[in-house]
């Protein structure tokens, strides 16, 4: 499986991707694996995802995007959270990338083959500077992938590379180790986990300075962070790459959906993220901007902490899932933009076995709460957490009522996104909805939530989940990776640690100037790929 490119290929794979071809969709869904995607709007004459092309390069001082929330951090292996990656994106930069039709390029390595299954090398670009002036090199390499590795929030992707198993012939090539056989090892390293940190700053930055002032060697600097209102970047004078359409990016923090919209609307900003169902409609209408839609490549659970008490009796656990009718639940919630869930992760994804949906039945879950030893004078109580989104609000008020008419009682607890999401590092939620989106299209980042060293809210420890995960990713033959998953997917139904809920669409807006911004099926758009009409 040997496979070398050269830099003079890449390099004409680049400007084809720059061009002004938008090719998003393919790039998360990893090519065959293509859900459906579609971009609307009273800009867009075709229904494409490419929109209206425009008739020749346009800059703008400033790209201004509306995220739904704010981020703890933005040091890219400290958290998952897509308002975050959206930013850091413009950041960091990865060894390879993919283009339009879902195929792995180089970028920062100018070079990469696989000299046997646990064997890669990599020949780096020798023009490449991180944000402070110091020049990206094999050590940096190397660190990143160490760091991806062993962090908590991508080991699921990179958790096969020998943090040991480092060579580096120079300043400009490196060959990296695997424990084991990782089949999707190159569609991670050209996802938006794989990115490239200075050794240096992670090593001797403050803490606080790596969190909220990120520094790599991406198109845009670091400016500044307002808690609670935005963080600005503007442009690396000193980029190695070609120049982006605009000077600086603003992120705003709009927690309403309708104020994002509203804010599209009136021009206050060019994109909103994860716009409200009931909006749709007015943005792809509307002449003066674009709905950009399509099936992601996530998953919505409903999970139960194995580290609380009383969810470690199956009883209880079956009984909170029977109690609910998740076809109810998502004709409202999702207002039909989303199907219910029949496994735990996207029929888009290779090795999907469909081992439900889950069966609501109010009696059954009545019998498992009498099982667990509850009843109509000791009710199961328990605080359910969430976070300040319409979709997860709503959620919370329908399986509260849900479970209060089998005589359950759950208090709703919301939060703002960042207090929620270090709760939920920290393994402290009790239940609660949490969204996973495949980074790729592979079992290895769908099932983002079950590797035992994820320190989130599901807690399961059980090590014939991380069994199957292992053996899932070091085989090659993909009718035996299949097998192995089918079978993890019905060890999980049987378990019911977490509940699936669906298999959501997602939707975001662009002004009708806005080109070159496709839907994503990861929900991680590219921002450095953008490009403006008249």
């Amino acid at each position: 499986m040997k496979r070398t490119i050269a830099l003079l290929v890449s390099l004409l794979m680049l400007l084809a991707v720059f061009a002004g071809c938008a090719g998003g969709a393919n790039n998360a869904a990893g090519g065959s694996d293509k859900p459906q995607t579609e971009t609307s709007g009273g800009a867009s004459s075709s229904g494409s995802a490419e929109g209206t092309q425009s008739t020749g390069p346009v800059r703008r001082e400033q790209l201004r995007v509306a995220l739904s929330g704010q981020p703890d951090t933005l040091d890219p292996y400290a958290s998952s959270n897509t308002c975050g990656l959206i930013a850091t994106l413009l950041v960091y930069e990865r060894l390879l990338r993919t283009d339009e039709e879902g195929n792995i390029i180089p970028w920062l390595a100018t070079e990469y083959e696989m000299l046997d299954d646990t064997t890669l090398r990599f020949v780096l670009r020798d023009d490449v500077y991180f944000h402070d002036g110091s020049k990206f090199t094999a050590e940096d390499a190397a660190f990143s992938l160490k760091t991806a590795a062993e962090s908590s929030f991508t080991a699921n992707l990179f958790g096969s590379i020998d943090p040991e198993g480092f060579e580096i012939k120079s300043d400009t090539e490196l060959i990296v180790k695997l424990l084991s056989p990782n089949a999707a090892i190159l569609k991670a390293l050209s996802s938006n986990r794989g990115v490239m940190i200075s050794k240096n700053y992670y090593e001797n930055a403050a803490a606080e300075d790596v969190a909220r002032k990120p520094m790599g060697t991406g198109p845009m600097v670091f400016e500044e962070w307002v808690v609670g209102d935005h963080y600005s970047f503007t442009k690396n004078e000193n980029y190695w790459g070609d120049e982006l359409a605009y000077d600086s990016v603003l992120f705003r923090f709009i927690t309403e959906s309708s104020s994002r919209c509203i804010e599209l609307e009136t021009g206050g900003v060019d994109i909103a993220q994860e716009l409200a169902f009931s909006d749709w409609d007015r943005i792809d209408q509307n002449p003066k901007t674009k709905l950009i839609k399509g099936d992601t490549l996530g998953t919505r659970f409903l999970v139960f902490n194995q580290n609380v008490e009383f969810l470690r009796d199956y009883n209880v656990r079956k009984a909170l899932a029977y109690a609910l009718d998740f076809e109810a639940i998502v004709n409202v919630v999702w207002q039909g933009n989303a199907r219910v869930a029949d496994s735990y992760y996207s029929p888009a994804i290779s090795g999907h076995k469909a081992v439900g949906p889950q069966e609501y039945n109010p009696e059954k879950a009545r019998e498992y709460l009498a099982l667990a030893g509850y009843s109509e004078s000791n009710p199961l109580k328990f605080t359910y957490y969430t976070y300040e989104n319409t979709v997860n609000i709503t959620l919370a008020e329908m399986v509260q009522q849900m479970w209060a008419a089998v005589g359950i009682e759950a208090e709703v607890s919301v939060t703002d996104l960042s207090s929620f999401t270090t709760m939920n590092n920290n393994g402290e939620l009790t239940v609660t909805l949490l969204s996973t989106t495949a980074s790729i299209a592979d079992p290895t980042a769908a099932l983002l939530i079950w590797p035992i060293t994820r320190t989130i809210s599901v807690r399961h420890g059980d090590q014939h989940i991380q069994d199957l995960l292992d053996a899932g990713v070091a085989t090659y033959d993909q009718a035996e990776r299949d097998a192995i998953y089918g079978e993890l997917q019905d060890y999980l139904w049987e378990k019911f640690y977490a509940v699936p809920v669906c298999y959501p669409q997602e939707g975001y807006g662009c002004a009708s100037y806005v080109e070159n911004l496709p839907f994503y099926p990861n929900t991680c758009f590219e921002l450095d790929r953008v490009t403006f009409s008249e």
